[in-house]
């Protein structure tokens, strides 16, 4: 089976092959470092720039102000009928001075349409609603509450979390809108500081992104996280400093660029003018997310208008991270599909001067870091294996070029954990801070090079058509605090 490892050295054909494999693995691999070293400077600037964790006045100003920007806060939800009450109840108390909520039943198959309709005390209603240039699935009725004028409810057949948002999207008529999942908790202010680009810069801001974070461990009471904790699953410790490394660094940086190509699915703020003008959320794509502010830069580029996309990462939306092989596997292989899917219907934009930096350095990175990382990584690991096991490589070699490729992953992933204890000082206990540091140190040994593989999974089932798989998550539900 491996007969051609033995003729490799008289093999001209093969030497050549192994060679220039080698130098493409060498290449990535010295790309793609450049580029976080790139991103931690930039990111760095960016809050120093604009943070806003000192200026608590600015947010009271905003919930006083006459002016201010209403928002429309979109909720699709399926069979969240355990749980719909609570998240409802926790969205109505955030603050904010002109909110209004939609809560979008895609065809449940338990009760959630009914415990909303109770739980709300909802009468049917009619709505004039803006359809021309978004479709959706057929609405079965719209709900208000006589209790909360605000609270409007959508029950639609089933068509998924796209189709779902565009439904509701068609009902908004604020010149804002938020997207966030039935079972994600937003911080009490974070309304108040992602509208603030939007409200505070002549930058023509059409979209803000907020900071998503793990609420696993978490203490919730009243539906707000009143007391932050590390997740006990060791896997789930594995996706903080995952997140953070990905909004704190990479996204912090793209900010500053102009560049911000990514706004996570749970939670962002959009102009609700420019989303509709480019047909709302792609139900054909498990990217959705991507997708939409994919198409408003393209929008905005094309029409030749300024604009900004911004990141602000103070604000934050708390979601429960899956803490089982299985699912994290089907998330991590989604969200790959998701966005090899978004670079392939926007090729046209990848190295044309017409669309920027955007086109000349943000999608390129994408491709690199989605398309083509995940193999140079796998391919270069087995490559040295196989030197070692040849002769090619002295032993001692192979475990200094390990080591160092290992320490410059530890590197930045400890440089982005120092920028976000600097911003927002999650971490308040000692324990706490040396728990996540060796979390990140830990997770370039194996759990790394585990992702680069579901990602070239994510590669070859979008090569093949395969469709995607999602599966149930078993949900640990949040601690809930309760008073003595």
């Amino acid at each position: 089976m491996f007969e051609w490892l033995t003729d490799l050295p008289t093999n001209p054909n093969l030497s050549m092959a192994v060679f220039w494999i080698s130098l493409f693995v060498v290449a990535v691999g010295f790309i793609q470092n450049v580029v976080y070293a790139w991103c931690l400077p930039n990111a760095w600037l960016e809050l120093n720039a604009r943070s806003q964790r000192d200026d608590d006045h600015a947010g009271w100003e905003i919930l006083r102000s006459r002016s201010v920007l209403p928002i429309t806060i979109i909720v699709p939800a399926y069979n969240e009928a355990n749980t719909i009450r609570e998240n409802v109840m926790a969205l109505m108390a955030l603050q904010y001075p002109d909110l209004r909520i939609i809560v979008v039943n895609d065809g449940s198959s338990d009760a959630t349409a009914e415990t909303m309709v109770e739980e709300f005390n909802m009468v049917e209603t009619y709505l004039v609603r803006d359809t021309a240039t978004i479709t959706h699935k057929p609405i079965r009725q719209i709900y208000r509450s006589e209790i909360y004028p605000s609270l409007l409810f959508i029950d639609k057949e089933n068509g998924k979390k796209a189709d779902a948002i565009n439904t509701g999207l068609t009902c908004v008529r604020t010149p804002l809108f938020c997207v966030i999942d039935a079972d994600s908790l937003l911080e009490p202010t974070a309304l108040l500081k992602v509208v603030r680009p939007f409200m505070e810069t002549s930058d023509n801001v059409i979209a803000v992104g907020g900071t998503v974070g793990i609420v696993n461990g978490c203490k919730i009471k009243n539906g707000q996280v009143v007391e932050y904790k590390l997740p006990k699953s060791f896997l789930a410790r594995l996706q903080v400093v995952e997140y953070i490394r990905a909004f704190l660094m990479a996204r912090l940086a793209a900010s500053r660029k102009g560049s911000l190509a990514i706004i996570s699915g749970a939670f962002g703020v959009f102009r609700r003018d420019i989303a509709v003008k480019v047909g709302g959320y792609d139900t054909t794509t498990v990217g959705e997310d991507m997708e939409l502010v994919l198409k408003m830069h393209r929008h905005m580029l094309e029409t030749d208008t300024d604009y900004a996309i911004r990141y602000v990462p103070e604000p934050v939306c708390w979601t429960e991270a899956p803490e089982g092989l299985k699912f994290l596997s089907n998330q991590r292989t989604r969200w790959q599909r998701g966005a090899l899917e978004c670079l392939s219907r926007h090729k046209k934009m990848i190295f044309n001067p017409r669309y920027g930096r955007l086109g000349m350095v943000t999608l390129p990175t994408f491709v690199l870091t989605d398309l083509i990382s995940p193999i140079a990584e796998i391919l270069g690991y087995v490559l040295m294996i196989i030197f070692v096991l040849l002769g090619w490589m002295d032993v001692r070699f192979f475990i200094a070029i390990t080591m160092l490729i290992f320490s410059y992953g530890v590197l930045i992933s400890v440089l982005a954990l120092v920028l976000e204890q600097d911003e927002i000082e999650r971490f308040s206990r000692p324990q706490d801070i040396l728990s996540v540091l060796l979390t990140a140190i830990i997770e370039n040994f194996g759990f790394r090079q585990l992702c680069s593989i579901w990602r070239i999974r994510g590669l070859i089932q979008h090569f093949r058509g395969m469709k995607p798989t999602w599966g149930n998550m078993d949900r640990r539900g949040f601690t809930v605090s309760v008073d003595s």
